[in-house]
């Protein structure tokens, strides 16, 4: 069960290591995604075919990542997967989408 919650929350082995939750700010999540690129485009090289290979592991982090409820927004600890977090408002300018604007 652990592999599945690094795939919404990759820092979750900190979280285990230090025992207590860790409330990322959105700056910190970009940055980490931000990374992963680097280093995918490190690894798989900035030709055509490495963007693409980036581009396609990215996305299917993206694609885990977006689950994340900040510890902010729920209503007990510890969150479980399928709780439906209450309608959503962000603590800054990162964490807001352009359509809630």
């Amino acid at each position: 069960m652990v592999a599945r919650g690094a795939l919404i929350k990759p820092w979750i082995f900190t979280e285990i290591k230090e025992r207590r939750e860790w409330d990322i700010s959105s700056r910190e999540r970009l940055d980490l995604i931000r990374k992963l690129a680097e280093f995918g485009l490190n690894h798989f090289g900035s030709d055509t075919a490495g963007v693409n290979k980036t581009r396609r592991y990215l996305c299917e982090a993206l694609s885990f990542q977006y689950r994340y409820i900040p510890i902010g927004l729920l209503e007990r600890l510890p969150g479980r997967l399928n709780d439906r977090p209450p309608s959503y408002r962000g603590r800054d300018e990162l964490g807001v989408p352009d359509s809630f604007l």
